[in-house]
């Protein structure tokens, strides 16, 4: 079993094209191709996926358009779990009170897991206090927060430095201990500011989407999770996009498959030739499933042969 923490789905058409342009954004080709992804997905040995779409309206005037991510998990219900996805703030610099109400109806009547924040691409801080109400909502549906809190290796202007400092995201964790959080991209490049509050806060987990092309740095980071006793909370993760953009290939089942054949295998391998400390067949199972299963409340039991 093998559960992808981290997929997105996008209409092209909810894409600003004149906007991406003018903010060096390469601007997605087409829309994803639902049944194409899903073969890639089970064909890699995927059993469920979180999927959701990238809300960045606010200075992008752009979304990945919520309605699909709908449409993909009721057609999918077997392999997506959806996540909701809005700004907290509009585009006018006030609380956005109308995606409040949509974070709770896509959890109370869609079956969303929880909602996706992107503080650098929305140039605001995760600490701001009009945030606060989409938190206080998401402890109380019992809903996971996931942030791209990190930095943009392409472009410092697409993710500004002052929105993406972990000491912002230190303090939401503190106001909101109860708070199921995932940092995306192991927190890149802060991975040790991320594995101190991983061990500080308990609900905090964190994915390896966009890793896995520094095979040497992300098993000396895993090492470093393992020794700091985090291990058991870090989850596979693709970042499916499109193909052919970002991470992707044009043929993004092979991208997978090495993905995960360099989480069961390749990093042990790295590590022995280092002569680093090596992973247990549980960690390495906790990264690929068990860790995601416990955050989203899959069972396992009738999964596991």
């Amino acid at each position: 079993m093998i559960i992808d923490s981290h997929v997105h789905v996008l209409k092209e058409s909810n894409f600003d094209k004149i906007t991406e342009n003018n903010l060096g954004h390469i601007h997605p080709r087409e829309n994803t191709p639902v049944d194409s992804l899903v073969k890639w997905l089970r064909n890699a040995g995927i059993t469920k996926a979180v999927i959701m779409g990238q809300d960045m309206s606010r200075i992008w005037n752009s979304s990945c358009g919520e309605d699909f991510v709908l449409e993909c998990v009721r057609k999918y219900p077997e392999l997506f779990i959806a996540l909701a996805s809005a700004e907290p703030i509009n585009r006018g610099g006030q609380f956005n009170e109308s995606g409040l109400r949509y974070f709770e109806k896509a959890v109370k009547e869609y079956g969303f897991k929880g909602i996706l924040f992107t503080p650098p691409y929305g140039q605001y801080s995760s600490d701001n206090s009009q945030v606060y109400p989409f938190y206080e909502k998401a402890v109380e549906l019992e809903a996971v927060v996931q942030f791209h809190h990190c930095a943009h290796p392409g472009s410092i202007s697409m993710a500004p430095f002052k929105y993406i400092n972990p000491q912002s995201l230190n303090n939401v964790l503190i106001d909101f201990p109860r708070m199921k959080v995932v940092a995306e991209h192991l927190n890149y490049p802060w991975y040790d500011e991320l594995f101190f509050m991983m061990k500080a806060c308990p609900n905090l987990y964190a994915d390896l989407a966009m890793t896995y092309d520094r095979p040497i740095t992300l098993t000396w980071n895993l090492i470093k999770a393992k020794e700091m006793g985090v291990i058991n909370k870090i989850m596979y993760a693709s970042d499916y996009w499109v193909a052919g953009s970002g991470v992707f290939s044009e043929k993004p089942e092979e991208d997978m498959k090495r993905w995960i054949k360099l989480i069961r295998a390749g990093l042990n391998k790295i590590a022995s030739k280092s002569g680093w400390p090596t992973f247990t067949k549980e960690e390495i199972d906790g990264i690929l499933y068990k860790n995601a299963a416990k955050l989203y409340g899959i069972n396992l039991l009738s999964k596991e042969n």
